[in-house]
C-alpha cells in the first residue's frame, strides 16, 4: 500500500495518479543490488495486468478505462499512472428531460 496517493483529473478522458512510498523492503534490496531494470520489467507486467483486469477501478470512476500507462522512479520511491478513459459513463444512457403538459 502506498504511503500517499494523489490523483488529478486532467480532463474528462485523462486521470493522473501519483503514488509516493511504493517500495517494500525486498524491492529496495533488489534495487540496491543493481536489479532495478529487472524489477521495473516485473512490476510493469504485474501492475499492467492488474490495472487491465480489475473492474473495481471502472466502477469507482464510473468510466471505462481505455488504456493505462505506469512508470516508476525508484530513487524517489514514486510511481505515476496515467489512465485514458472513455468520457461517457459505462452502462448508462443520457436522456434529456422533456416536459409533458
Amino acid at each position: 500500500m502506498p504511503e500517499e496517493i494523489y490523483s488529478c483529473e486532467i480532463n474528462d478522458r485523462t486521470l493522473l495518479v501519483i503514488r509516493n512510498g511504493i517500495l517494500v523492503r525486498i524491492e529496495k534490496e533488489l534495487i540496491r543490488l543493481g536489479n532495478g531494470d529487472l524489477l521495473k520489467r516485473v512490476k510493469r507486467n504485474l501492475e499492467k495486468g492488474f490495472l487491465h483486469n480489475n473492474s473495481q477501478f471502472e466502477a469507482n470512476l464510473n468510466k471505462q478505462i481505455i488504456e493505462s500507462f505506469v512508470d516508476w522512479d525508484f530513487d524517489l520511491d514514486k510511481s505515476v499512472i496515467l489512465f485514458i478513459l472513455n468520457p461517457t459513463e459505462p452502462n448508462k444512457h443520457s436522456f434529456k428531460q422533456i416536459d409533458i403538459e
